[in-house]
């Protein structure tokens, strides 16, 4: 029981942090805001794209951008190797998650 429990917050932690990471590589990707002047305000889909890769890469993480218009989303996919429940036969576990930044101008 103990092990699970170990365990068991060692991914809840782990979903946590790429959580927070994939909500901040969509905001920065967010900043990459063009066309204001032609009230055709995008993301740039290159530029946006490189920032958030380059915050992803920062932190040592791989994700997925995809950018469309005024919305950009983050899905990051991370492998926890577990500790104890090694001794069952569970060598490791993944978690994901997935999130998204709405640019709104009002």
């Amino acid at each position: 029981m103990a092990a699970l429990t170990f365990d068991g917050a060692r991914l809840i932690a782990a979903h946590a942090e790429i959580n927070d990471h994939a909500a901040n590589a969509a905001r920065v990707a967010a900043q990459e805001v063009i066309d204001i002047r032609l009230d055709a305000e995008r993301i740039d889909p290159h530029a946006g794209n490189i920032a958030a890769r380059r915050y992803l890469d920062h932190h040592g993480l791989i994700g997925d951008v995809r950018i469309a218009g005024l919305r950009v989303e983050v899905t990051i996919v991370k492998t926890v190797p577990m500790t104890l429940l090694k001794a069952v036969g569970v060598h490791q576990r993944t978690v994901a998650t997935t999130r998204e930044v709405v640019v709104v101008d009002e």
